[in-house]
């Protein structure tokens, strides 16, 4: 057993979970599972924390201002260090929207509040989330924000009996966990940022601590140890983004976690030279893995084996002069008996920080400092129809139309739809156009969204088909991305497998069966639009997996010029089963596919620009650019009476 303060047990755990977790983010083989490192990391925290606050507790000698001060030591300076650097390295590589993202960023991590604003932007495992270079930080403001409530619970619960503390830590683990697994089923994305349905993971590291005091009988310290290693690693190799996170399966890694800090126990697997180096830089190499994983799809670097290995290198040694250069240097800077030294020493670098962020902000990421070149390219991926965007922002029960005189045509679709309505509102002149189309929502009577509200698709579009025979006879165009709806996203490898989309019950796979429930929603909804209307059907624009202006922008500002595009074998192959449907409704339902591919592409390959400038604002959809390259094909075949 362990005597000493410190725990080589705990900072192997430590290693375990960074090596899990940047194997996890530089996609190699076999680590799908990988995520569970930072449930292992809630864990030890827990644990951790629970001693210092118990303790102090004990002795009637606990001081929450000594606290915060030694838990801001501990996380501010190397978080505040790396900060500093993408904001420097920002200014000369990055977009101005990227800067102004990356500036919001900082400010939400240095306050720790990253969880919050990630979870209203987008899920963990979602393509858009692997472009934010402090995506990671959601899991410092998840600890950040239990170690500020957690000792002031504990605190009140102790001072009306001690003995109960460790009871009311047993009582909220229980409900934050019954929690966390109704979240995970019904908001994901809630469920894994948000501390209320992680609280748990720490108060499972508290339980930990409780037990590890305790004077009752113990288990085997070996087989507990094998045991909850064994646990950990089992779900690094079983475990995927598609697996419902936290909920029940989090059990697996968190309570391997506990087994191993419960065990106590020295050993080789616990306490060698590597482990121990890799535990010491572990908070290091967590801050610095990620920006290398997010540069290498900014920058479109393929990942040989040979990057891969290197940038986990790189990983590994920046975060190892980081622990001795900034971590180690701060705790002796900061090793003030005076804490208001302590504190201005700490929050005036921070104070400057967020200050830079915010004039980053509001010159709108210094547009002059990129050359005129690179800004126009970027400046494509905000080449949208405005009036829709500021039309759908107030929508509720109104409808959006664009143009005037007479309603000459409807729209209906997702975000796909929208993309294009410019075109068609252009070719439709002397007449108006009707908008029925919603992000996220594809033309599906019935369907629900795994979301907060599962219905608003469903709501909007079934207000909308009750009134179609309002405007019976009008030429209806429908647009879909709708191979995303079959199959899923294909902008990230590592992007949730989870569906979205359902009619009656809920899928955790696009199986076989969740095909054809979408099939043959999709089937029944376009032939009863086509029952008393001329329907026409867009066929699938190509979907071109990496942010156009983005790329290009990019390679612009370090000197090269990038094309981005997907071969026709790829879009066809992508798109095997929505070519099928259209086909299929197109013979049953006398509606009429409009093909973009001739205008897009070329005998081989469809390009993301054309005379060097992007005709889609992002990966998959078309700027007005874009748009106005159909507008032959709608004039022909829309416009014919």
């Amino acid at each position: 057993m362990i005597n000493s303060n410190f725990r080589s047990d705990i900072n192997s755990l430590r290693a375990l979970a960074v090596v899990t977790v940047v194997l996890f983010h530089f996609n190699v083989t076999g680590f799908s599972g990988g995520f569970v490192g930072v449930d292992v990391f809630f864990v030890i925290s827990g644990f951790l924390m629970t001693g210092i606050v118990a303790r102090g507790l004990s002795k009637n000698e606990f001081s929450f201002i000594s606290f915060y001060l030694a838990r801001a030591r501990r996380i501010i300076p190397a978080l505040l260090f790396i900060t500093l650097v993408l904001l420097l390295v920002g200014w000369f590589y990055l977009s101005p929207d990227d800067y102004v993202r990356l500036s919001r960023e900082v400010d939400r991590a240095l306050l720790f509040l990253s969880n919050n604003y990630f979870y209203k932007k987008s899920g963990y495992f979602d393509p858009g989330s692997h472009e934010r270079l402090l995506l990671h930080t959601w899991s410092l403001s998840v600890e950040w924000q239990f170690y500020i409530l957690y000792p002031v619970v504990l605190f009140f619960v102790s001072r009306i009996n001690k003995k109960l503390v460790p009871i009311s830590v047993v009582f909220i683990l229980i409900i934050s966990f019954c929690f966390s697994v109704f979240k995970s089923n019904i908001d994901s994305s809630y469920a894994f940022y948000m501390l209320p349905s992680r609280a748990w993971e720490m108060l499972l590291g508290g339980v930990a601590y409780y037990a590890s005091v305790s004077k009752k009988y113990k288990p085997s310290n070996v087989w507990c140890q094998y045991l909850g290693l064994f646990f950990i690693v089992l779900s690094v190799f079983i475990y995927s983004p598609a697996t419902v996170w936290p909920g029940i399966a989090a059990l697996l890694p968190t309570v391997g976690t506990a087994l191993v800090i419960y065990a106590n126990k020295e050993s080789f697997l616990t306490n060698n030279i590597v482990s121990q180096k890799l535990g010491d830089w572990s908070y290091s190499i967590y801050l610095w893995h990620w920006p290398f994983v997010v540069f290498l799809l900014l920058f479109d670097i393929e990942q040989s084996p040979l990057i891969t290995v290197f940038l986990i290198s790189l990983s590994v040694l920046f975060g190892a002069l980081s622990y001795y250069f900034v971590e180690s240097k701060s705790k002796n800077l900061l090793a003030y008996n005076n804490r208001l030294v302590v504190f201005i020493l700490i929050f005036v670098p921070v104070a400057f920080a967020l200050l830079a962020a915010k004039l980053i902000r509001d010159s709108d990421g210094y547009i002059a400092r990129v050359p005129e070149n690179a800004y126009a390219v970027f400046d494509q991926a905000n080449n949208k129809y405005h009036i829709l965007q500021n039309c759908h922002k107030k929508r509720s029960s109104d409808d959006c139309i664009y143009g005037d005189g007479k309603i000459g045509a409807i729209v209906i679709g997702d975000s796909h739809a929208m993309s294009i309505v410019s075109s068609v509102t252009g070719v439709f002149s002397g007449n108006s156009v009707l908008d029925w189309s919603n992000s996220g929502c594809p033309t599906i009577n019935g369907v629900q969204v795994k979301d907060v509200e599962p219905s608003k698709c469903n709501d909007f579009l079934s207000s909308r088909l009750n009134k179609l025979s309002n405007y019976s006879g009008l030429p209806i165009l429908v647009a879909n991305r709708f191979s995303s709806h079959f199959s899923g996203a294909n902008e990230d490898k590592q992007s949730s497998r989870l569906p979205r989309l359902y009619l009656n019950t809920a899928f955790n796979e696009f199986s076989d069966v969740y095909v054809d429930e979408i099939y043959q929603g999709y089937t029944e909804t376009l032939c009863f639009l086509a029952k008393n209307n001329p329907v026409y059907i867009l066929k699938p624009t190509p979907e071109l997996k990496l942010n156009v202006p983005e790329v290009m922008g990019r390679s612009l500002l370090i000197g090269q010029e990038k094309r981005v595009s997907v071969s026709l074998a790829e879009y066809k192959e992508r798109n095997e089963i929505a070519l099928r449907l259209l086909d299929d409704v197109a013979s049953k339902c006398n509606v009429t596919l409009l093909d973009p591919i001739p205008y897009l592409c070329d005998a081989e390959r469809c390009y993301g620009d054309v005379d060097g400038l992007p005709i889609f604002f992002d990966d998959d959809h078309l700027n007005m650019r874009g748009a106005d390259l159909l507008k032959p094909l709608f004039e022909q075949r829309l416009l014919i009476k």
